[in-house]
This record gives structure tokens, sequence and C-alpha cells, in this order.
């Protein structure tokens, strides 16, 4: 996950993108994700432009259920690495890296993407079914004989 820009040839061109990447992010959200994917790289003399979609995956905890499986998600990238560090570019939306010459590690940059596009919520399923506010058993599992309530304290105030 790296980019040379001594070898880096003018113009457009295309870098694979492949390992791992320490997200970081606490309990019940992927540690550790494998990368993969293909950013465009735009070689203008003294910045290089890099856009695409990565893909991520790694482990998580169902917010339903708590069980846990593998993750899926993409994740957009857009870099500009300048070489010239005393140009009066502004970031904006664009996360911006300063180097004059050598190899740039772009993992700190694909993580933060990676972050940003993590999923708010992550269920194992679309049709996961949770778990019994009751009795705590695993509703994709089994059936429990627990009696559900149709009540919510916020209407007793209210007349009839």
């Amino acid at each position: 996950m790296k980019l040379d820009l001594d070898r880096q040839e003018h113009g457009r061109s295309e870098i694979d993108i492949s390992g791992t990447l320490e997200l970081g992010m606490g309990e019940g959200r992927s540690e550790t994700v494998e990368t993969l994917g293909t950013l465009v790289v735009q070689n203008l003399d003294s910045r290089f432009l890099l856009n695409g979609t990565l893909q991520a995956v790694g482990a998580a905890h169902c917010g339903r259920c708590l069980g846990e499986f593998s993750l899926t998600w993409d994740f957009p990238v857009e870099l500009m690495v300048l070489r010239d560090v005393d140009s009066d570019e502004e970031e904006g939306t664009t996360l911006l890296i300063l180097q004059r010459t050598g190899v740039v590690d772009l993992r700190p940059a694909l993580r933060e993407c990676a972050i940003l596009a993590y999923p708010q919520v992550c269920v194992c399923r679309e049709t996961c079914k949770g778990l019994c506010a009751s009795c705590g058993i695993d509703l994709n599992d089994e059936v429990c004989d627990c009696v559900q309530e149709e009540y919510d304290p916020r209407w007793e105030g209210l007349p009839e």
C-alpha cells in the first residue's frame, strides 16, 4: 500500500491495492480488515491525484443478535499527494499528503477512508430477529415462550 513518487509514470495509471489495515475502532467493530481494489493515479508533475473505491472485509458483531460475522463494505478514496511542500493548496474534502520524493505509505490515509465509510449499524443479515428482550435467547436459532406485551409507557398520560 505504497506509492513510489519517483517511479510513477506521468499521466494516468492504475495501482492495485491489497493488504491489511489496522482500524482500531474498538469493541464490536473490525479491528483488522483485508483491503482490495484499484486506484487511478494521475501524475501531474508536482501533484498526484488518487481516486477509486476499495473494498474492506473484516469481522464484526451483529447489532441485533450480537453474533460475529464477516462484514464487507466499500469505501471511496480521494487523495492528493503534493511534492511541493511549500504549496498553499488547501485540503478541502480531499485528503492531503505532503512529501517531496520517495515512497509514500498510503495506509494512514486509507485507514481514515475506511473508518469514515464504516457502516453505522452492522447486522449479520437483514432478516436477523435479534435477541428476546425478556430471556435473551437468540431468536434466529430458537423460539422462546416469553409473552410479548404491546405496552409503551409513553402513552400512559393520554385519555382513552
